[in-house]
């Protein structure tokens, strides 16, 4: 028996999104394989993790990089790098830093802020956070001698209606203020990787490891800055200060960089191209049973390089129906629901092929045809 079988789960496919909540994305064997070497002895960790950090910021073209517990746990750890810096008796007080000179990120309050809780993180550091008015001059006027750090979300929804990264780093930057970036879900393009810090000019950007790098869901990646990352490395595991609970074990370390490894090799048209088949398939199936609208997108739905299948049901179907429905057969299926910020009508939904494997397109489409000729 499978250990779900044994713990009587039944796997679900995932047609939606590279979701925590479904388990991030799957690893290729080779990963796997990685991450079963490395639980097969002992290690020196602290020489593991300097190779492995090593070997991550070459991949990414960066001067820097640490893997630490998920792009959250980048989050925390950016933040207390820019709050205390490399002085371990600042970091050792997190999160009491109320007599810090510079203890306030500032962000920008902006139409989704709501919808994106993971800035709220930083709180845990002790550090003050400020909302400010989405415009590039707001944000230049509120920063002051005791900020800290500005901390961006970007993505072609999250930026809707303040200044993009493009627009404001490049301000930030020649005020001399400290710029992180959290770009956990903003791969596709492998460039990215490189793109926030060396080309915009960012101190540090966050990245999760279990989403499109396919690494193991618990690990995430930081990038930048030496000085800041040293921080970062300084308040993490393992020492016992606020990212021992951030703690990445050699099996993680392993399996993340093997990952990266084959995230960075794959050109990017390739894995598009793979993915965008799958969903063609899909497509034709559809059409061929059931009466539905398509169209065929190049971009996901945070602005990725990847193509996404957008359907259009026929009026009374909504798309959290055929979730639910699809969701209750014997083989599971998740499909793209569209969240409330995006303000798409109801019966509109997503089929994304980034977890897909090509035997599966049969299946998702005969769940959304069964859905759409229920009685």
């Amino acid at each position: 028996m499978s250990f779900y079988e044994r713990m009587g789960i039944t796997p679900l496919i995932n047609a939606s999104e590279t979701y925590t909540n479904l388990g991030g994305s799957l690893m290729d064997p080779r990963t796997f394989q990685a991450m079963q070497e490395a639980g097969s002895g002992f290690v020196d960790y602290l020489h593991l993790l300097d190779v492995v950090c090593e070997r991550a910021a070459k991949l990414t073209n960066n001067d820097a990089a640490f893997i630490t517990t998920g792009a959250a746990g980048g989050v925390i750890l950016s933040a207390a790098a820019c709050i205390c810096g490399n002085e371990g008796e600042k970091l050792d007080r997190i999160p009491h830093v109320e007599d810090i000179t510079k203890n306030e990120i500032l962000l920008f309050d902006g139409k989704f802020r709501q919808q994106i809780p993971y800035w709220k993180l930083i709180g845990l550091t002790g550090a003050k956070i400020i909302a400010v008015e989405p415009t590039a001059e707001a944000m230049e006027k509120a920063v002051n001698e005791r900020t800290a750090a500005v901390f961006l979300f970007p993505s072609t929804l999250y930026e809707e209606g303040i200044p993009s990264c493009e627009e404001i780093i490049p301000v930030l930057k020649s005020k001399g203020v400290t710029v992180v970036v959290d770009a956990a879900a903003q791969l596709p393009p492998k460039s990215n990787l490189w793109y926030y810090t060396k080309e915009l000019g960012a101190d540090l950007c966050i990245f999760s490891g279990g989403k499109h790098i396919k690494g193991p869901q618990s690990t995430g990646l930081i990038v930048g800055r030496p000085d800041l990352i040293e921080a970062c490395r300084m308040a993490a595991s393992p020492n016992a200060r606020i990212g021992r609970a951030f703690k990445t074990g050699k099996e993680e370390l392993a399996g993340f960089i093997t990952a990266l490894e084959i995230f960075v090799k794959e050109e990017p048209e390739t894995g598009f191209k793979r993915q965008e088949d799958i969903l063609r398939e899909i497509e034709s199936l559809l059409i061929a049973g059931a009466d539905v609208q398509t169209e065929m997108l190049a971009q996901g739905r945070l602005g990725t390089y990847q193509p996404l299948l957008l359907i259009t049901l026929p009026a009374g179907k909504t798309a959290q129906d055929c979730n639910t429905y699809t969701r209750s057969l014997p083989q599971p299926i998740d499909v793209g629901v569209y969240s409330s910020e995006f303000q798409m009508p109801e019966n509109v939904m997503f089929v994304n092929a980034y977890n897909l494997k090509p035997e599966e397109a049969k299946f998702v489409a005969e769940g959304i045809i069964g859905y759409l000729n229920m009685l």
